[in-house]
């Protein structure tokens, strides 16, 4: 009876998704799940069709922008840039009289620029040759390119477009100009800032030589991390990149660099030889959950380097050295570590005391099956079962020597569901832990599998995995890695 409900309330879960995801695929427009596929994918969208709320208004965000945009380009054949350029370019137009988001643009770039008649041939030239002027946002990329003109190594004349996507045209362009050899995509986003040393790292890359020898590099980079720095994915920018290559080369993967986004580590360098001791204690701590990662780093920080404001009288502060400026990751466990963050938290007011927990099942179904040792002649089997408290949780990290424990919030508030994988013989005895397996409820995903003392899972445990997912409609996270033979 109780396979027979949940089987029936996937029934409903999946039809519930097909009902969403079909309106959602009339919302932008589109015919059919095939249609909506190849959209995805010219769109740079996961073509998935089990996507949260967040990703699906993202894709209408996003549609709606490319309705604005084609609006946009039928206002441009209206409007004539090729004339109105030369005006503002000779102040024959007041600011005050342009009308067009794009124009004021135009003018506000003509004001900054030290070479206005470079920026007035490359904007006529574009504006004839391309996209690029159908779309404000790449007013300010084009006048990064006019300020670094005399980097550029073939002649701006000799650039034709291929592609109508107009990210893709300004991608060429910029390989076009400046570049000799390959350079990652994600450092594209270099020229819509102000940040021109990472524009001048562009150009270095783009010459053919080494980002370990860039200009104003803020950290230094071994080969390892340098060869990971050009495998950042696109949606990174240029200092979670340099995180990117020293996450991966120490042995962390995207779920970890992706918890480091939004602390104070990602753009501020300094004391970096002492923080890659706590990136390296992270990834020896891979059970640990990622969501205490922001908590410990703001303590170590004002452990070790924040001078304390201590009020002494009234009206009166003095400053103080760092609590403890000779703090080490030596010899600390997640444990020990985290019980020192929640009392510093404590004395802040920022936290209570709280005891253990309970959370209710997630709708994720347990799993069991029988693995035939035909050389031994016998049978193991598998089960695969959700842990439901505190309790729970350190009982399993104890038997597997990780931290697992630290999951209890993100169970409690239901961000995330931690499994354990045991195996027993055919009767029912000798009750083995295998693995333990997080699962991020939202996205569905397994993004950690680990065993005893933190090892990777074998390829055949993971095989057992895949079962499981196929049969509970689960993904596996692509950084999640099995060990080597």
């Amino acid at each position: 009876m109780a396979q027979k409900r949940k089987n029936k309330q996937k029934n409903f879960h999946d039809e519930r998704r097909q009902i969403i995801i079909q309106r959602h695929i009339r919302d932008l427009g589109l015919k059919s799940i095939e249609e909506y596929k190849t959209w995805c994918s010219e769109n740079h969208f996961s073509s998935s069709l089990n996507k949260s709320s967040i990703q699906r208004q993202k894709e209408i965000d996003f549609a709606k922008s490319a309705i604005a945009t084609q609006l946009l380009n039928a206002e441009k054949k209206c409007r004539n840039l090729q004339d109105i350029i030369p005006k503002i370019y000779s102040n024959k137009v007041r600011e005050s009289e342009l009308r067009n988001g794009i124009a004021k643009e135009i003018a506000l770039a003509f004001k900054r620029t030290k070479n206005p008649k470079l920026l007035l041939k490359i904007l006529l030239f574009l504006d004839k040759n391309s996209d690029l002027l159908d779309d404000d946002s790449y007013i300010n990329g084009i006048e990064a390119i006019a300020k670094h003109y005399k980097c550029w190594v073939r002649p701006l004349e000799h650039w034709h477009v291929k592609r109508h996507n107009q990210a893709r045209q300004f991608s060429e362009l910029l390989r076009h100009l400046f570049a000799h050899y390959s350079v990652p995509s994600f450092m594209d986003n270099v020229w819509f800032s102000d940040n021109e040393i990472h524009q001048k790292w562009y150009i270095h890359i783009g010459s053919g030589q080494n980002i370990r020898t860039a200009p104003e590099l803020p950290t230094p980079l071994t080969k390892k991390m340098a060869h990971h720095f050009l495998e950042t994915p696109k949606q990174y920018n240029v200092d979670e990149a340099l995180r990117w290559g020293q996450v991966h080369a120490l042995g962390g993967d995207k779920r970890l660099l992706d918890a480091f986004r939004g602390t104070r580590l990602i753009e501020d360098f300094e004391h970096d030889e002492f923080w890659l001791n706590v990136f390296r204690f992270f990834i020896a701590n891979p059970m640990l959950d990622v969501s205490h990662v922001n908590p410990i780093i703001d303590y170590i920080w004002n452990q070790k380097y924040q001078i304390q404001q201590v009020v002494v009288e009234r009206g009166v502060v003095e400053e103080h050295d760092p609590p403890q400026p000779n703090f080490s990751m030596k010899g600390r466990t997640p444990d020990t570590l985290l019980k020192q963050v929640n009392d510093w938290h404590i004395a802040l007011g920022k936290v209570q005391r709280g005891g253990k927990l309970q959370w209710m099942p997630s709708d994720i179904g347990e799993f069991q099956i029988k693995i035939k040792d035909n050389q031994k002649k016998q049978s193991t089997i598998f089960k695969i079962r959700e842990l439901l408290s505190t309790d729970e949780l350190i009982y399993d990290g104890s038997q597997m020597r990780h931290c697992v424990r630290t999951y209890a919030d993100s169970c409690y508030n239901g961000r995330t569901s931690i499994w354990t994988m045991e195996s027993m013989d055919e009767l029912g005895k000798e009750l083995k832990k295998v693995l333990t397996i997080e699962v991020s409820l939202k996205e569905r995903s397994i993004n950690q599998v680990r065993g005893k003392k933190n090892r990777l899972p074998t390829e055949s445990e993971m095989s057992i995995l895949r079962r499981w997912t196929v049969k509970e409609n689960l993904s596996i996270a692509n950084y999640v890695s099995v060990a080597q033979n």
